[in-house]
């Protein structure tokens, strides 16, 4: 059985030759990742429990409460969601009013490392 992943683009594209664009190996893992993440908790209609829940998040203030909230919500999420990764750590960092997620993680049976950079805020969710 192959560990290659591959799948749709996210965020869903035509490419130059007209078709879908579609996405492989670690690249495929990260636009899942990010998917995950901007999907907001009970916005699917058949899986209610599926998303990051990050969105409802934005307008809550900035404190050290809600980085605590975001970290585990987030492995929460991608560790029920995505099997081919095994979350190492979720750090949330403030720059200029914003928050910054680094999600580190390893790819399934490789134990390849990763990682990922996602802004919560102005610019980004």
């Amino acid at each position: 059985m192959s560990e290659t992943i591959s799948g749709f683009s996210f965020p869903f594209r035509i490419d130059s030759s007209g078709r879908v664009a579609r996405t492989s190996g670690p690249e495929k893992l990260k636009e899942n990742i990010k998917h995950i993440l901007l999907t907001g908790i009970g916005e699917r209609v058949m899986r209610r429990d599926y998303g990051g829940g990050l969105r409802q998040l934005v307008h809550d203030p900035n404190n050290d409460a809600l980085r605590a909230i975001v970290q585990h919500q987030i492995g929460k999420a991608i560790g029920q969601w995505e099997p081919g990764v095994q979350i190492q750590g979720v750090t949330v960092t403030q720059k200029d009013g914003n928050l910054y997620v680094e999600i580190l993680y390893l790819i399934g049976r490789t134990q390849q490392p990763q990682s990922l950079s996602v802004p919560i805020g102005l610019g980004g969710i």
